[in-house]
């Protein structure tokens, strides 16, 4: 399963940690969940990677954005679900 890498970006994304979720925090991490599922989406809608990644690369950075494609487009496509974001969000509000 490469939710190990799913946390690893979201730790990218999301920033630092907290004891209990604040509006600020919630915020970031609905961004973040918005972020991942449009590049889910894009994959879906039979997106190439590079365009993915290009548009990644946009609403983070160079690095974050190639993490995030390349994880997204390594995913089997049972995996391509709204179960990523809710899962992504558990875990950025976690951190």
């Amino acid at each position: 399963m490469r939710f190990a890498a799913m946390i690893g970006i979201g730790i990218l994304v999301a920033g630092g940690a907290q004891a209990a979720p604040d509006a600020d925090k919630v915020a970031a991490c609905d961004k973040s969940v918005a972020v991942v599922m449009a590049g889910i989406q894009a994959r879906k809608d039979g997106a190439s990677m590079g365009k993915t990644r290009r548009a990644m690369r946009k609403a983070l950075d160079r690095t974050a954005g190639d993490m995030l494609a390349e994880w997204i487009y390594a995913l089997p496509e049972d995996q391509l679900t709204d179960e990523v974001g809710t899962v992504w969000k558990a875990q950025c509000l976690a951190q």
